[in-house]
């Protein structure tokens, strides 16, 4: 999959940081965004260690210039903080949570989502197909919530056209997927690729050997969505044009003419309702298949221990200190204990949600993003495990 994933040293191509731009495409028949437009100034912000341009909304969210991705508050930094890949799985959370909340993964491969009221009957048919979509070629599976924390919610944004835009990555019960009245698959399966933690294709550091940029072709002020990503995941070695995370030839387009072209100056393949074998192959790196369960009970049974020396992708496992750890985005998760003896109770059960305006005392636990965390007498929360385990 030539997505990026946000994390690090890989990038998900970017399938998670990702933008996704604005306005009308250029013989395209959807648009990537319902407007350029944001309801604020543009400010200057850190994303994963990236200088990123943002607009604060009305809903307190930051959208990255006129584009379809959607960021939080505690997804950004005022200056740059460099991302470690090669940290060990017990490394300490600091006890602003927010800070690190980033971008997260899906707990056991499930998108959790609630339907808005006001979504029309035919944009529901087109969320059915794109979904339908992902299940049929990947482990990801979709949920209708009941009672989980985590979800998205999926909503009319207002707008009569074929567009939408997206949350990046799981986000507690604040992520959402807004849609225009006449968005269809081929737009909808890519902001399930936004909600998964993908960011776009051709932010990937290695592009330029696979595309060319016509920045003389570009609107006036979205030079910057084309930028290269230096901290975002890769999960597969390929760049991938067929990638629905990928932009269109004329995206952005101040004069008609392409702004992304192959090596050889063609226009590239127009987007489809599918995602592509790269991405197939990329998702199921991220959201990894969980085999079959070991018959005595023991979550870290087959597992290897984590060596220091090695380098790590989101979706890894591995054992650490008598605990297994999973590798998200941008850090490890710890899973389950390693025990002969499977455990039956939830850990997060009767656990509040962490709350940025409340204070915490050596001791307290909250949950995060779908873990369960415990504070520090030395004011660092460490992670417990997932929710549901």
């Amino acid at each position: 999959m030539k997505t990026k994933i946000v994390l690090n040293r890989f990038r998900i191509g970017i399938l998670a940081i990702a933008l996704s731009f604005a306005s009308c495409q250029k013989n395209e028949n959807f648009e990537e965004t319902p407007e350029t437009e944001t309801s604020g100034q543009s400010i200057e912000k850190y994303f994963l260690g990236d200088k990123v341009l943002a607009s604060k909304e009305k809903d307190g969210t930051y959208r990255l210039q006129g584009t379809d991705i959607i960021l939080f508050e505690d997804q950004l930094t005022d200056t740059p903080v460099p991302v470690n890949n090669n940290e060990a799985p017990d490394s300490k959370i600091n006890a602003k949570l927010g800070l690190f909340g980033s971008v997260n993964k899906w707990t056991n491969n499930t998108v959790v989502y609630v339907i808005d009221s006001g979504l029309s009957q035919s944009v529901r048919n087109e969320l059915q197909k794109s979904m339908d979509e992902w299940t049929s070629k990947t482990n990801v599976r979709f949920k209708e919530r009941t009672n989980e924390s985590n979800y998205v919610t999926i909503r009319s944004n207002g707008e009569s056209c074929n567009c939408g835009r997206a949350t990046l990555g799981m986000n507690g019960s604040r992520g959402f997927i807004e849609l225009g009245s006449g968005t269809t698959a081929v737009v909808l399966i890519h902001e399930i690729g936004h909600t998964l933690g993908y960011i776009h294709e051709q932010n990937r550091s290695d592009r330029d050997n696979h595309i060319i940029i016509n920045f003389d072709n570009i609107q006036t002020g979205a030079e910057d969505q084309f930028y290269k990503s230096t901290s975002a995941t890769l999960v597969t070695k390929d760049f991938d044009i067929k990638s629905t995370m990928m932009y269109g030839s004329y995206t952005f387009s101040k004069n008609g003419q392409p702004t992304i072209t192959d090596l050889n100056g063609n226009v590239l393949p127009r987007r489809q309702a599918a995602i592509s074998a790269l991405d197939i192959e990329g998702t199921n790196k991220v959201y990894p298949s969980d085999g079959n369960p070991d018959p005595d009970g023991n979550p870290c049974a087959g597992i290897a221990e984590y060596d220091s020396n090695k380098t790590y992708s989101v979706g890894d496992k591995v054992t650490y200190r008598g605990s297994l750890y999973e590798r998200d985005f941008n850090r490890w998760n710890r899973i389950a204990e390693c025990t002969e003896t499977p455990t039956s109770a939830d850990i997060c059960s009767g656990v509040s949600e962490y709350n940025r305006n409340n204070s915490y005392s050596a001791g307290d636990k909250v949950i995060y993003n779908g873990f369960l965390y415990s504070l520090g007498n030395d004011g660092r929360w460490t992670s417990n495990g997932s929710c549901g385990s």
